[in-house]
Order: C-alpha cells, then sequence, then structure tokens
C-alpha cells in the first residue's frame, strides 16, 4: 500500500467515527441536566404590612425574592439570616437567598416609614 493510500484510508476513518459518534455526543449534551431556575417569591411592602405575611421555603432550596413596595421606602431585612435590602418605590428589590437551615425568622422592615413602622412584620418559615 502507498503512503498517500494509507493516509487517506487512516483519513477516512477518522471522518466516519467522526460521524457516527456525532449523534451520542448531541445525545449526551442535550440530557445534561439543566440548572434549575429558582423558585421566585413575590412579596409587597406597605404601610404597614408585609405580604404575605408567612413564606415557606425548603432547607437547601434557591429562591428568588422580588420585594416592592407599594408607598414609600421600606427596608425588607431578615436579621438572623443577614438578609438586609432597600425597597425602593418603583424599583424592586431583586435578591437570591439559598436556605442553609431550619426555623422561623422574622421579616421586619429596617426604614423608619411612619407611625405603624414597628408593626410591619412578617415570617419566613424554612422546613
Amino acid at each position: 500500500m502507498t503512503m498517500p493510500n494509507r493516509r487517506f484510508k487512516q483519513l477516512l476513518y477518522v471522518v466516519i467515527s467522526a460521524i457516527a459518534l456525532s449523534p451520542v455526543a448531541l445525545f449526551t449534551v442535550g440530557c445534561a441536566k439543566q440548572a434549575k431556575a429558582p423558585r421566585q417569591i413575590l412579596v409587597t411592602m406597605k404601610k404597614y404590612e408585609i405580604q404575605p405575611a408567612e413564606i415557606q421555603i425548603k432547607q437547601g432550596e434557591t429562591v428568588e425574592f422580588h420585594v416592592s413596595t407599594a408607598d414609600v421606602q421600606h427596608g425588607f431585612d431578615v436579621p438572623d439570616l443577614g438578609i438586609k435590602e432597600s425597597v425602593q418605590p418603583k424599583t424592586p428589590a431583586v435578591f437570591t437567598y439559598t436556605a442553609d437551615r431550619k426555623g422561623e425568622f422574622e421579616i421586619k422592615c429596617g426604614i423608619l416609614c411612619g407611625s405603624g413602622h414597628d408593626r410591619m412584620r412578617a415570617k419566613l418559615v424554612v422546613n
């Protein structure tokens, strides 16, 4: 067998192998586990309440909070978890949180917003 003929057969072998294995590669990529988007939790703050009054998430779950205000500036604070987000009118605070421990945690307004400010409370429950 001449040298050019041998190289041609080697090249042909490589091309045919690549074509034959490409569906396997595409299938493997297509079956790769896609990262699950975090669950969105919508929270509305207004004088003098936080809605929903109770938020439930699972330990280990990552959630994306969308906190808006219906009136003035507020603060979405969960002191025991180190969460402290400013919430401006017309600009929701958007942030993610991964629940690393179980428990019930107080949510409160962290920015003085009027005479009923101290009543602005809700609860984050991690199961």
